[in-house]
């Protein structure tokens, strides 16, 4: 620092006066700013004051910094102490100015310096309040810019917790389409696979492939006797008592939900009216209601299944009966070996309209016949025993195949118009090697000799039993000599799905020719072929065969 600019000791006010207005002729306004040297200079002259008014003695010390471009004023006491300091920056340097304590004015220049002054701290004041009124405005302007902030980010925050809470409906409608869709979907998939199965057995155990483990732990079912009680379809557990849960829907005909140690959804099996039984889900937990709905939907299905199984098989049995008491006991014919076998399809109704038979004529001969009635079930078995006890009628007035052929075709035509049969009717007497034959529509008979030649017998054409239309048929005559055989049969053991018949009876010839059969009998014979033809097959017809073995010394004839 330099020498100081101001050093004045003050006693009284008027010395703090005085000390202001030479602390104000070496503020030069042009040096400093209006606001920063009054505030200086308020300030120091008020440290001052209070100095004296407190110890009746102070100092005032102004000095220059060493770059000119700064004064620091210092207050002490009267012992010297410093008391308040400060310093203002200068935008420039200071204007010389007269070193020493300033000489004491009167009064009048006093008050001129004081005029000034205070003119200059009024022009301040008013620059001081127009800002503090721009400061106000804007301060204003800024708290409604921050309402209206804070309102936008309410806004904001509320649209958010609105599309929050749009997604989550929107997620949970998706959710529930979904669902309904897979609950539709599991309807649509479980009626396919039930009705497509006519067994009741395959039912039970679909059953426990589509709801185990989707909508239960555990699948039982129990049908309704015929005596009224409740039995287990599984054979193991088929002399058990039915839970409670099952009879009490079974006395409902409502499902039950009964909550014991593990949840148990009773559902009746109801086909209108009817009740076929109760189907018991055993579950971990509570069934969801809208599961349960699906669930209800679901054991009607299932009623609908079993009752179409049930009577399937309730037919099927009937049919089955019916068709084995319509078979023949084959008769005794001495000079001839006969043997007959009947199969059913592995498919469906397992009982159709093949049918063989052998019987005596008044005369000593036989009339023997393998036919075939288009269809499967109860309807084509009556009409095949209608056709079987015809032809056993027909033959007591008619010997010619041809004639027989022709009078079962009118009556079929006019018993059931919409039913066909294929046949092949042979007349022989045994011992006599002529055999007469009539096909109507049949796979040929097959012909063999005895050292196992064999060939397809070429019949006369002749159409199918029961066409509208007026046929004729012809008859055939063949030779069959000792140790030769003649074989007929349906075409079930002959047909195959993506094979054409022709290929199923050259196969057939082939089994059928070979070793000769007069070395172990028709019997074995027809096993034999039966094993050939159709074992470990699926066969979708009824099988049907008739083998003539000519008894005596082989020999060959054509």
């Amino acid at each position: 620092m330099r020498e100081p600019l101001l050093d004045l000791s003050c006693h009284s006010t008027v010395d703090v006066a005085l000390a202001r207005v030479a602390m104000a002729r070496v503020l030069d306004p042009e040096c400093a700013s209006d606001e920063a040297g009054l505030e200086f200079l308020g300030t120091a002259s008020s440290c001052a004051l209070r100095e004296v008014e407190e110890r009746g003695a102070a100092s005032l010390v102004v000095e220059l910094a060493e770059d000119g471009l700064a004064l620091r004023a210092t207050v002490r006491d009267g012992s010297g102490a410093d008391r308040w300091s400060s310093t203002l920056g200068l935008s420039k340097p200071l204007p010389e100015v007269v070193e020493g304590p300033a000489p004491r004015p009167d009064l009048e220049p006093l008050s001129a310096e004081l005029l000034r002054t205070s003119e200059r701290a009024g022009a301040v004041a008013a620059v001081s309040s127009e800002r503090a009124r721009d400061l106000e405005w804007h301060q204003h302007e800024l708290e409604e810019t921050n309402l209206g902030v804070l309102a936008l980010h309410a806004e904001l925050a509320e649209a958010s917790d609105e599309q929050r809470r749009l997604l989550a409906a929107e997620r949970a409608a998706r959710d529930e389409v979904e669902a309904s869709r897979n609950r539709l979907t599991f309807l649509s998939t479980a009626s396919a696979r039930l009705m497509t199965s006519l067994s009741q057995r395959e039912i039970f155990s679909r059953l426990r492939d589509l709801l185990v483990p989707r909508y239960a732990d555990s699948v039982e079912v129990w049908l309704l006797g015929e005596n009224g009680e409740l039995c287990s379809s599984d054979a193991s557990a088929s002399e058990a008592d039915p839970p409670g849960a099952v009879l009490l829907a079974a006395a409902r005909r409502r499902s039950t939900d009964v909550l014991t140690e593990r949840g148990e959804l009773a559902l009746p099996l109801l086909t209108g009216t009817d009740l076929l039984g109760v189907m018991l889900l055993r579950r971990g937990n509570a069934v969801d209601p809208d599961d349960e709905v699906v669930l209800v939907e679901f054991s009607h299905r299932v009623a609908v299944a079993l009752d179409n199984a049930r009577r399937f098989e309730r037919e099927r049995d009937t049919a089955a009966a019916l068709q084995r008491a319509m078979l023949t006991r084959l008769p005794s014919t001495p000079g001839m070996e006969l043997t007959a076998r009947y199969l059913p399809a592995t498919r469906g109704m397992n009982v159709g309209g093949d049918w063989y038979d052998v019987f005596p004529l008044e005369d000593g001969e036989f009339i023997g016949v393998v036919g075939d009635v288009t269809g499967h079930g109860v309807h084509a078995a009556v009409m095949m025993g209608q056709l079987r006890t015809a032809l056993r009628a027909y033959a007591m007035e008619e010997r010619s195949p041809a004639a027989l052929m022709e009078r079962l075709h009118r009556l079929l035509g006019r018993l059931e118009p919409d039913l066909f049969a294929t046949a092949v009717i042979v007349r022989f007497r045994p011992g006599d090697p002529e055999m007469v034959m009539a096909g109507a529509g049949h796979p040929p008979p097959l012909w063999r000799d005895g050292e196992g030649r064999a060939r397809a017998v070429e019949l006369p054409p002749g159409a199918m039993l029961g066409l509208p239309v007026e046929l004729s048929y012809t008859d055939h005559t063949v030779e069959l000599p000792p140790g030769s055989a003649l074989l007929l049969y349906t075409d079930g053991l002959v047909e195959r799905r993506g094979e054409s018949i022709d290929d199923g009876i050259a196969r057939l010839l082939e089994g059928f020719g070979g070793p000769p059969y007069w070395e172990y009998g028709p019997d074995k014979a027809a096993d034999d072929l039966l094993d050939s033809m159709v074992k470990h097959q699926d066969c979708d017809d009824d099988v049907c065969l008739l083998v003539f073995l000519a008894g005596g010394t082989p020999g060959t004839a054509g």
